[in-house]
């Protein structure tokens, strides 16, 4: 499993609401992303397919059509509990914990016996206590890119 993580960054309300809206004019009737975008990480929903991620905290994700080229995938979210925030550490390991259940169930296999890599979209200090922030964001795929369709029940 890979180390890489991507944190939260802190977005204003306003670029949040432009950029998700950026992302809602290319997503169908049923929600699926239709064609490239540039979105925030709060506008990340389950399904989406997403490019590289950026090696620090992210404010803009290339969201990309599942039929196209990606890097990763978002299967699933959960939502940490607690007033303060817990750290930096306890919140990476509680998203983990988390994402590592939902794995399997989409997968097809354990997180530490696929041949695909986990990483996670996880709340800041900073979004944590100014946007209270606790969602966590399961993302599956490959750092390398080239995936293409969904990761569903690929039981590798």
């Amino acid at each position: 499993m890979a180390d890489r993580r991507a944190g939260r960054a802190v977005a204003g309300v306003v670029l949040v609401l432009a950029l998700a809206g950026c992302a809602a004019g290319v997503r169908d009737d049923a929600g699926r992303v239709t064609a490239p975008a540039t979105t925030d990480t709060f506008s990340v929903r389950v399904g989406d397919c997403l490019g590289k991620l950026p090696s620090e905290s992210t404010d803009e994700l290339s969201l990309l059509p599942c039929t196209e080229p990606h890097y990763w995938e978002a299967f699933a979210t959960a939502t940490l509990t607690g007033e303060d925030f817990p750290g930096t550490a306890a919140v990476r390991n509680q998203a983990e914990d988390e994402c590592n259940r939902a794995f399997a169930g989409f997968v097809g296999v354990a997180a530490n016996k696929s041949k695909l890599e986990l990483t996670m979209l996880t709340p800041t200090k900073e979004t944590w206590t100014q946007a209270n922030d606790r969602e966590v964001v399961c993302l599956v795929g490959s750092p390398g890119g080239g995936v293409i369709g969904t990761l569903k029940d690929a039981a590798r």
